[in-house]
């Protein structure tokens, strides 16, 4: 039971696998200087969208500015992930699963995710868009000489796109979290203990 939650999110950190996020929207400035109407701004493509997303997550995290970081994530669509194959699950346990999970990114991920991201550059290609899915390939140098490369997946949720899973090595943190610490603990502890582990988790 101590090792349940010892993997959860660590591989969707950095090493060996990342994050997911929602786009924070800026204030637009004014449309209106003095008596001249300041031209409205073109919107921004999807891939621009996609792109600024990710690095407001990682400028977030680097600023240790949590609960901005925790809003470009969409915790509930990585929490109806790892609870896929979970069967019948009440609206309020999913409510509560998802509320623990956040307490466990803000208070273990962001902390651990800081460590890596701080002094290091991200390089970006250009993002992959399939609808109202994306993924967003990246790669950093580690150790000065390893190139490490992961993807980040974003999905397009009521117009604002949020980064939503990671992809590293062929595998998704998602997938690889439910798999080897969501499922077993629900069938061993059930819901209500497994949501309670991971509360506790986060405080540690």
């Amino acid at each position: 039971m101590k090792k349940l939650i010892s993997i959860l999110f660590l591989f969707s950190l950095f090493l060996p696998t990342l994050l997911f996020s929602q786009n924070s929207a800026e204030p637009n400035p004014s449309a209106q200087e003095g008596t001249n109407a300041t031209p409205p701004e073109e919107t921004p493509s999807d891939e621009e969208q996609i792109s600024s997303t990710v690095k407001k997550l990682i400028g977030f995290i680097r600023y240790k500015k949590n609960e901005k970081a925790i809003a470009i994530i969409h915790v509930k669509q990585f929490s109806n992930q790892l609870l896929k194959s979970s069967g019948k699950i009440s609206d309020a346990d999913r409510k509560d699963f998802e509320e623990a999970i956040s307490e466990f990114i803000v208070h273990r991920s962001f902390p651990i995710a800081h460590k890596y991201f701080d002094k290091i550059d991200i390089n970006y290609e250009k993002p992959v868009i399939k609808g109202d899915n994306a993924t967003l390939a990246s790669s950093i140098i580690w150790n000065g000489s390893e190139r490490i490369t992961f993807s980040w997946i974003l999905s397009k949720i009521d117009g604002t796109w949020y980064v939503t899973d990671f992809l590293n090595e062929g595998k998704y943190a998602s997938e690889t979290n439910r798999t080897k610490s969501v499922d077993p603990s629900i069938k061993k502890n059930g819901i209500k203990q497994t949501i309670a582990l991971i509360k506790r988790e986060a405080k540690n």
